[in-house]
């Protein structure tokens, strides 16, 4: 099973605007003074980034560029292997009965994903959004029920997914390394989100599942 998950990632730039210039002249006897004025306005524009899966981690620099937008997509793979089927090596080796059950299936070992925010915008939240189950190309169906997500870092929690539609949202902690001088604004969180999935009761028909999740960062 391929279970994929996409990267969105925003850009911060800061703009000078709006600068005017004024011309005053004093002219006569004795000491003389005159003033001029300049307009100055600096524009810091809003930045949210969100990172999941590989892909570089927004370094930032003093110019407040980060890593450019990528749209490639990390996958989560998994695969289910039968359990419980008798052992009969065939030959003149021992038989073992079997009852007819349908076996079951282990999954694989849970998948850990990176994932990285950083926003200028104040407080963060974060949904996940499915568009369904996980198909195969015979027209086999899984739903996504049969997957957990966890974070390692409470301050930036996974969202719960539905099998269909968009989840509730969560909240990721503003705040985080380097962000004292405005904590209450700034965000920068890093944690390791880990898939799980479980077989369904009833065994699937092989062949290669896939779906996607949308995960969105937003900021009021």
């Amino acid at each position: 099973m391929r279970l994929r998950t996409a990267c969105i990632v925003g850009s911060l730039g800061l703009a000078l605007a709006g600068v005017q210039a004024e011309q005053t002249q004093s002219q006569g006897n004795g000491s003389r003074s005159t003033t001029a004025r300049l307009d100055f306005e600096l524009r810091i524009e809003r930045m949210l980034y969100l990172r999941i899966g590989s892909g570089g981690a927004h370094a930032g620099t003093p110019a407040g560029t980060g890593p450019a937008a990528s749209a490639a997509v990390s996958s989560a793979d998994f695969t289910l292997s039968p359990a419980g089927l008798p052992d009969n090596p065939g030959g003149n080796g021992p038989t073992n009965a079997w009852g007819g059950a349908a076996p079951g299936f282990v999954a694989s070992a849970a998948v850990v994903v990176p994932v990285e925010v950083r926003s200028n915008a104040g407080q963060v939240s974060l949904v996940a959004q499915t568009a369904g189950g996980l198909t195969s190309p015979g027209g086999g169906f899984i739903s996504l029920n049969q997957l957990t997500v966890s974070s390692d870092n409470s301050s930036l929690p996974a969202p719960p997914h539905l099998a269909r539609g968009t989840g509730p949202s969560v909240n990721v902690a503003t705040g985080g390394s380097g962000t004292g001088a405005a904590g209450t604004l700034l965000t920068y969180r890093t944690a390791h989100w880990t898939l799980q999935f479980t077989p369904p009761a009833t065994p699937p028909a092989a062949g290669t599942y896939s779906s996607l999740i949308v995960y969105t960062a937003s900021s009021p």
